[in-house]
């Protein structure tokens, strides 16, 4: 460590706090059937080439029909009500300006998005790359929700983050002391946010702090609140979801609360993420991500990891090779290389039974979990670029579904998932 232990941080300037996406957070926006699912409806409409507005009634429409594909699947953000004047881009616009999904100025309200919001929405972009770019470039400052005075202050400081690649160095380092690789919300506010404040601040100086106050030996009661509001606690909590969201950490729970565990299947890909990070451009991040396939790996990792230890998988599995033992996609019929997939995903409440699920080949159901290969209502089958040219000559354009498959969930998958 290169602070002592005695030292206390100071504010850099009245009013220093970490700012999230939006200044009104709403927790659900997050996710990323919501944040993702807003954004291709939004390019749906941009096609059109009509000035359509986000207070026009298409897009009241594609809300409301958001909303109804989301409700009940455990996700916490009313669309339905959020359109018109008072839509959901007027009041919580900055969650996709900040990711650089849509432009800082709007032109009159109308619906745009930026070359890289269409990239991912166009899934030219996975999902899971635009988490990992996500990561290695979101900085604070960041002027789509902070005022140019309030950036300039950051800057005068000496100031610049990158938040979310920080906490995945802060668990990391407590890691590689022999401490529990996670952060807790209140671990967070109480420690790592004001020493965010002094330059030059290092990982070592982070994790020891961190430690030394789960051990009680510092006290913070005299460090500067960074955190005024019970907003900016919902705020700063965001951080930790956005990174379980896209499955870098785990939300745990145990009997002292909420914490967020760092992922060690990924370690390997997060390190390569977090290298050198602070020093390239948006651009670079871009390229680098599509490169070292980065978000590839971590998708593939997350979804064999899926595939064990959850309830009901096993009875899952039976139900679905019992009733049509061969993938549905090549029909290689060997139970050694076959998968139960769920249609509409496990996480969003899909049911574990044969209506939501069909037999797929391994490799095809990691395509089909990252969203690569897509099976819509009609048995028409879907590739992206990428899986295009390994697999265009060996996936069959449509397939006969199974009559017992709800086409429904089918459709709902369609619309609303972009990967894992």
């Amino acid at each position: 460590m290169k602070l002592p232990l005695t030292f206390v941080p100071h504010l850099p300037f009245e009013g220093f706090k970490w700012k999230w996406a939006c200044l009104q957070c709403t927790e659900g926006i997050n996710d990323p059937v919501v944040l993702l699912g807003v954004l291709a409806r939004m390019r749906r409409l941009e096609r059109r080439h009509e000035g359509l507005t986000y207070s026009s009634e298409a897009f009241a429409g594609e809300l409301r029909a958001l909303a109804a594909d989301i409700s009940g699947r455990g996700i916490g953000v009313d669309l339905a009500n959020r359109t018109g004047e008072r839509n959901i881009i007027r009041n919580s616009g900055q969650y996709w300006k900040a990711l650089g999904l849509i432009p800082l100025d709007g032109n009159r309200g109308e619906i745009a998005l930026t070359e890289f919001g269409r990239q991912v929405a166009d899934a030219q972009i996975s999902q899971a790359d635009f988490a990992a770019i996500t990561i290695a470039t979101f900085t604070l400052p960041n002027p789509a929700v902070q005022s140019a005075d309030e950036c300039n202050m950051w800057r005068q400081a000496g100031l610049r983050l990158h938040p979310l690649s920080l906490i995945l160095e802060i668990m990391r380092g407590l890691r590689d002391r022999g401490d529990a690789p996670l952060l807790t919300k209140n671990e967070l506010i109480r420690v790592v946010i004001p020493l965010s404040g002094t330059p030059d601040c290092t990982i070592d100086d982070y994790v020891g702090f961190v430690k030394a106050y789960r051990e009680r030996d510092i006290d913070v009661s005299n460090w500067p609140d960074c955190v005024p509001s019970a907003n900016d606690h919902r705020i700063a909590r965001e951080f930790l979801l956005f990174l379980a969201n896209y499955g870098y950490v785990t939300r745990e729970e145990d009997v002292e609360g909420e914490y967020f565990l760092y992922n060690e299947l990924i370690d390997d890909e997060i390190s390569q993420l977090l290298e050198r990070a602070e020093d390239r451009t948006f651009q670079d991040s871009v390229a680098r991500m599509k490169h070292l396939q980065i978000g590839a790996e971590v998708e593939r990792k997350r979804i064999l990891l899926s595939q064990r230890g959850r309830p009901n998988q096993q009875r899952f599995r039976r139900d679905v090779l019992g009733e049509e033992p061969r993938c549905v996609i090549s029909n290689v019929f060997m139970p050694e290389v076959l998968v139960a997939a769920h249609i509409i995903p496990y996480k969003y409440h899909g049911v574990d039974d044969r209506t939501n699920g069909f037999c797929l080949r391994s490799d095809i159901h990691i395509l089909y979990d990252a969203n690569e290969l897509r099976i819509l209502p009609d048995g028409k089958v879907e590739l992206s670029q990428k899986a295009r040219l390994s697999y265009g000559a060996s996936i069959p354009p449509s397939i006969v579904l199974p009559e017992w498959i709800n086409r429904e969930n089918l459709r709902w998958r369609c619309d609303n998932y972009r990967g894992f």
